[in-house]
This record gives structure tokens, sequence and C-alpha cells, in this order.
């Protein structure tokens, strides 16, 4: 199955692959668990795991269904190595599928697969559209499962982002960043303010509700729904900038348009904000996720 040309994600995510366990899976190990557990897999059954990434979850699966089969897809194709090399060393079978989630699910046949598996995605695609149309992939008795991070996450960057957009203190900070360069200032703000001066690249859910309906108006109908915050601890405001973007978690399409200079003044920007809720055990970072089971009758 073809993909388009990389995209920014795409690269991105390319490049943390090997990384990505350590930054980003561990701390949500427990979400992953559960998810799998709803699922109820059983021997025999053909699995699709959407945005599969280093294929960690994929391959619990593919132990619970075998014989039968699990297909992994991910647009990156070096999430999909590292899925591959792990697979190989655990002696397991996968097909993996170098593909979006949404182009697979529009190309899949309709009643071919027994579950569906859609783990931190929802970002990335549009969601509204593409969670109606997994219903059409399920078998009788089919499942999907959907773990994503929701509008509340991560409150205290959202917090700095509200601050930021109504106060002077960026368009100042980012005068001293260009040297006092009033124009370089200038055209820089402005470039900010066209791409961020509304939360238009949010696009995750505000809450499970939304995402069960939209699975819904597939036909699946809502069998658990649950929310769970988890803080992280860093030791300063440079480690939490360095881990969102490491970890990929503020990877946007949209940051492909950003100049390095004001990439820069970004993170310097943020790392200073983050200090301000230091607390005696260190900064907190906080992700709140959200997971949905639906099952087809």
């Amino acid at each position: 199955m073809a993909i388009r040309l990389p995209e920014y994600g795409q690269i991105a995510y390319d490049r943390v692959a090997d990384a990505y366990d350590d930054l980003w899976s561990r701390h949500v190990v427990g979400p992953n668990a559960r998810l799998t557990r709803g699922l109820a897999l059983r021997h025999g059954e053909r699995v699709a795991d959407l945005a599969c990434g280093t294929g960690l979850y994929t391959l619990e699966m593919a132990r619970l269904v075998t014989p039968g089969e699990v297909v992994g897809v991910d647009y990156s194709e070096g999430m999909l190595a590292t899925a591959r090399e792990r697979a190989e060393q655990e002696g397991l079978s996968l097909s993996l599928v170098h593909a979006r989630a949404e182009e697979f699910i529009a190309k899949a046949p309709a009643r071919s697969l027994d579950a569906v598996s859609l783990r931190f995605a929802l970002a990335y695609l549009d969601w509204r559209d593409v969670l109606p149309r997994i219903g059409r992939t399920l078998r009788p008795g089919g499942r999907a499962g959907v773990l994503t991070s929701l509008t509340s996450s991560i409150p205290q960057l959202a917090e700095l982002y509200r601050r930021f957009r109504k106060s002077p203190e960026p368009a100042w900070k980012l005068f001293q960043h260009t040297h006092r360069s009033l124009g370089e200032t200038w055209r820089l703000y402005r470039k900010l303010r066209e791409s961020y001066g509304e939360p238009r690249f949010i696009t995750v859910p505000d809450d499970v509700a939304q995402v069960a309906a939209r699975l819904g108006q597939g036909g699946l109908a809502t069998r658990e729904t649950w929310t769970e915050t988890i803080r992280l601890w860093f030791d300063s405001g440079d480690e939490v900038v360095a881990w969102m973007v490491d970890s990929g978690y503020v990877t946007h399409d949209s940051l492909e348009h950003v100049e390095p200079v004001t990439m820069r003044f970004l993170k310097r920007l943020f790392a200073e904000g983050m200090e301000s809720f230091r607390q005696p055990r260190g900064i907190p970072l906080d992700l709140v996720v959200g997971g949905v089971i639906a099952g087809r009758d």
C-alpha cells in the first residue's frame, strides 16, 4: 500500500523511533495494557493495529491471537523497522504495512477484521471522519479500542500558551532573541500569530464521549470508557521541552514551516515558562489519556 510523500510528522517519528519506547511508551503502560485486555483477543483472530509505532503493544496482541494475524500499520518507516526487528527477535509473525491509518481503513475490505487498535494517533488524522469508518471493517462480534490524549492533557503547557497569547511578553523576548531587530521581530512574530494565534492545531477529542459517539456512528456499541491522568516529573523547564520534542508529543505538520531561529526561541520561551510550575519534587507535566472499547453485535 503506497503512502503519500513524507510529511513533518512522518520524518519526526522516523527520527525518534529508537528512543520512542523509553521516552513515551513506558509512561503509558497502564492504559495500553487496559486497552489490550478490553479487546478480549482470541486465538485465530485477525487484528489491525493502526499507528503501531515500534510494535511494543502490537507484539503483545500477536501473542494473544496466534496463529491468527496482526497487521501493524504505521506511516513512519523508522517505527516499522523497529517493529520488524523486535518481531524477529521474539520469533513472532507480524504483517507490517507502510500507510497512514486513514488510508488503511479506507481500503480495508468490509468485515475483514476481528479487532482494531488505534493508540495515540488521533492528533494526526481527521478522527471525526475516520472513527465511524472503523465499524465497516469489523466482523460481527468485532471490537475496536482507541487510546488518545485529550484536550485537557499537558495543562501546564496549555496555560502557558494562553498566558503568552494575551501578554506582550513573547514579543519582547522575541525582540531580544533577534538582537533587537525590529524588522526581524515583526516578521517572525507575525508568522507565529498566523500559525498559532488561535488553537486550531489542537485536534484531539475533548473527552471519551466524543470518541464513543464517533465509533457509534459506525455501528459500534460502547462497552467501556475511562480517563486517566499520568503525572511526569522533570528537573528543569529545558528537560520538559526536550521531552516534548524528542518523544514526538508536539509533532505537528504546522511545525514544518517554523524557522530554526523561531524554534529556538519557542523552546527557550516555554522552558522558562515551565519554571513557574516548579514544586519541591520538580516540574510536573500531566498527561490526560482517554480510552474507549466498542464492539459490533
